[in-house]
């Protein structure tokens, strides 16, 4: 938890859950996505829970480099240090897409992975998060909630948050890679899609904190890669060689405000 943020209580709909409600119960999409921290380009990345759990209770990840078989061997032999999954349950796409029918899924296969044949079969996971027992209090809040999905990083933005007009509290941006690293768009850069999208429509919400940064030498990431979030927070050690820093926006309108 970053002390400098907002310090959010555990929300009552993720206290309540079990395995079954989790399993069975209807899908609670929009207590998911009020005040997350979205991740596009996330692979297998552990920072944002590291650094945000506690600010923060629902993660969003998204990436299209990584399939079902793949996740689930990083989330056996990494996980999360101090966590157990409650439960690990499929998510459909109509589901994730009950406000109107966007082709989410299907934006994996069109232009993507131009540098290789990997075309991977889209899936979603949602997974609840549990601090062990023998775990401090300062480890970590008691649980927080993962939300996985293999689709591309802008239409699932669209999908989910624009749709819905809500946006996350925090956006990670952290090395994404594109031309050669396997993205189809820069989403560090201020006028490309991503950017774009997360502006939105005059009136629409945004988010407040933008998580930014990567391996590499610390002077690489001492500017924000978006310039209307331009207060610092805080510097970050990322795991590796490499640093994070959180930017608060310049702009009134933020998330869930």
């Amino acid at each position: 938890m970053i002390e400098q943020l907002p310090y959010m209580e555990e929300p009552e709909w993720l206290i309540e859950l079990n395995r079954l409600s989790i399993l069975y119960n209807e899908f609670p999409l929009k207590s998911i996505l009020y005040r997350s921290v979205y991740y596009p380009a996330a692979g297998v990345d552990g920072d944002p829970v590291k650094y945000l759990a506690g600010n923060f209770y629902s993660f969003v990840y998204v990436d299209y480099g990584y399939s079902r078989e793949e996740l689930s061997k990083a989330l056996t032999q990494r996980g999360f240090r101090g966590y157990k999954p409650i439960a690990i349950r499929d998510v459909t796409e109509q589901e994730l897409l009950a406000c109107r029918p966007i082709p989410l899924f299907l934006s994996v296969k069109k232009n993507r992975f131009r540098f290789s044949n990997q075309e991977p079969e889209p899936f979603c996971y949602w997974i609840v998060f549990q601090r062990l027992d023998v775990m401090p209090d300062n480890h970590g809040p008691k649980r927080f909630s993962l939300l996985y999905i293999c689709a591309d990083g802008v239409a699932t933005y669209e999908a989910l948050y624009t749709a819905n007009e809500i946006a996350p509290s925090c956006i990670a941006i952290i090395q994404p890679g594109h031309g050669f690293g396997g993205n189809w768009t820069n989403f560090e850069a201020p006028h490309d899609s991503l950017a774009w999208l997360v502006r939105g429509k005059p009136g629409y919400p945004r988010p407040r904190y933008l998580m930014n940064g990567g391996i590499g030498p610390k002077e690489f990431y001492r500017t924000p890669c978006w310039p209307e979030y331009n207060r610092p927070i805080r510097l970050l050690l990322k795991a590796g060689q490499g640093s994070i820093r959180i930017w608060e926006s310049n702009l009134k309108l933020f998330a869930n405000d």
